[in-house]
């Protein structure tokens, strides 16, 4: 009598057959020793106990059963393909209610979806009022809103449609954001924006003494374990200048709005939101007398 095998064992080796119960156990080399009987500094191997041959008991068939096995997996393989290909189409045909409902989710408008970035400044400085407002932040997007909201002054709302920024992906029912909406974003802003005059103060590691420098901005924020640190922002003319202390700076000796001398060291250059900006540490601040 001639016996086979599912497809899956068929590059096993059938030693012996239980015909009453159509059983047949079938062998192969161990998939953990590779049919050495070894493992690695282990020695014998665990899984075949040294012999390097695993084996078990599986159903067999006569030439005839095998090939209604066969026609029946196919059968049911389409009959899989079919179910996923009307699931896929059910997903196409309700793609645009599918979005809308995930927008609505999200936040957004369905009717009228947009991204709303706030443009104007160092948002920093009001991320916990943004926040409070219904803010959201990410890396690509900077601060910005799924609605129109009112933002503090001197800062204001960019639109943009939201196609430009996320892409829909109907068939997981998922938005993702585009891999280029940073530069998209970048780019709404500078349209608004006007141009700022900063410019880099300085190169870097060079030590600069007694500025004569306006507050502009003062904020704190825990960093856990580490303490307080402080962010200073000034105005060296049209330049911006800013310093994270590592420590907490009194706010009687930081007041916004009052002339000081800054000595500093120049840490880095960087643009923030079009703004040309001087980061400097190891400061020392004198304040001038009025």
């Amino acid at each position: 009598m001639e016996w086979k095998v599912a497809p899956s064992y068929q590059t096993w080796t059938l030693k012996k057959v239980d015909e009453d119960s159509h059983k047949g156990y079938v062998v192969t080399d161990c998939d953990k020793c590779g049919g050495t009987g070894l493992y690695a500094w282990f020695g014998t191997c665990f899984k075949c106990e040294g012999t390097g041959k695993i084996g078990k008991w599986v159903k067999i068939y006569t030439p005839e059963q095998y090939e209604k096995y066969i026609a029946a997996q196919e059968k049911a393989r389409e009959k899989r393909v079919e179910k996923a290909k009307a699931r896929e189409q059910a997903l196409l045909d309700n793609s645009e209610e599918n979005k809308a409902i995930i927008l609505e989710k999200w936040g957004f408008d369905p009717a009228d979806p947009a991204v709303y970035l706030v443009a104007g400044g160092n948002t920093f400085e009001i991320k916990d009022e943004l926040k409070e407002r219904g803010g959201r932040f990410n890396p690509a997007l900077n601060w910005h809103f799924t609605k129109k909201v009112e933002v503090p002054e001197g800062f204001q709302l960019v639109k943009v449609p939201f196609d430009e920024v996320y892409d829909w992906y109907p068939m997981v029912k998922r938005i993702d954001i585009k891999q280029n909406a940073k530069e998209v974003a970048d780019a709404a802003r500078a349209m608004v924006l006007t141009e700022s005059k900063s410019d880099f103060v300085g190169t870097v590691k060079e030590r600069m003494r007694d500025l004569r420098v306006v507050l502009t901005g003062r904020r704190e924020f825990d960093k856990g374990f580490y303490g307080t640190t402080t962010m200073l922002t000034f105005a060296l003319g049209d330049n911006v200048l800013v310093w994270f202390a590592s420590s907490y700076v009194p706010e009687e000796k930081t007041i916004v709005g009052n002339e000081y001398l800054l000595t500093g060291t120049v840490k880095e250059h960087k643009v923030y939101d079009g703004v040309k900006q001087t980061y400097l540490n190891r400061c020392l601040l004198k304040e001038l007398a009025n």
